[in-house]
């Protein structure tokens, strides 16, 4: 009995260490000319951390794809890219979620509202041959950050005034960018969330197809089958 009542105390209090833990995630972004860089840090408490690099991110030349590098379990970098068809799935796939998750909108928004955003840089210089098509760029890219800007503030906690920066480069052609965002969430707002998106689900597997979601119209095919 004392054993049974020791064991279900420690799950309880790893259940609320879990709840209440704040994952500070980084996302540090460079581009210079044609060679581009993006990092994903992960950091909880003071002894958990882990770092994601896609050290090339680039445009295909020959069709409309995003091409980017990951290391593999061996440390060699493997080629990947995202095409239009993936991205029209997933589109559809979110649709799809919707259709499925009654008032799913609404708790996007309120798990979103619970991130706090610490730090937010944005640096770029922007140059082509032609200065006044530089300026026309240059107040362009100024609309789209501060844009941005509004819809982060908007739909989370922007705790810091954001660093921005827009530097036209009418000598030379120049393309240079560098994006840094700190943002915490706690882990419990996101169980949160899931436990609301399983509360409010419609009925039926839905038929998805991109991954993770894909797994569940699987799951629904293999039951059938059988």
């Amino acid at each position: 009995m004392i054993v049974t009542v020791i064991i279900i105390g420690i799950l309880i209090l790893l259940f609320f260490i879990i709840w209440f833990t704040t994952v500070t995630i980084v996302l540090d972004y460079s581009h210079q000319q044609d060679d581009d860089h993006f990092r994903i840090k992960i950091k909880a408490w003071k002894f958990i951390q882990h770092t994601f690099e896609v050290p090339v991110v680039k445009v295909d030349k020959d069709e409309p794809n995003l091409i980017y590098k990951l290391k593999n379990e061996n440390g060699e970098h493997e080629t990947n890219k995202i095409t239009p068809y993936e991205v029209s799935n997933r589109i559809s796939d979110y649709n799809e979620l919707l259709h499925h998750v009654f008032d799913l909108s609404t708790v996007i928004r309120k798990f979103l509202k619970t991130i706090k955003i610490k730090q937010f840089e944005w640096h770029s210089v922007i140059g082509v041959k032609d200065a006044a098509l530089t300026g026309i760029l240059t107040g362009t890219a100024w609309a789209l950050k501060g844009g941005i800007v509004g819809l982060l503030s908007k739909y989370m906690k922007l705790l810091v005034y954001p660093e921005i920066s827009i530097y036209p480069s009418f000598q030379i052609p120049l393309s240079q960018t560098k994006i840094k965002c700190m943002f915490k969430i706690r882990i419990g707002n996101a169980i949160l969330a899931g436990i609301k998106i399983l509360k409010y689900w419609r009925g039926g597997k839905g038929s998805f197809n991109t991954k993770p979601l894909s797994m569940v119209s699987e799951d629904e095919n293999n039951h059938s089958i059988s």
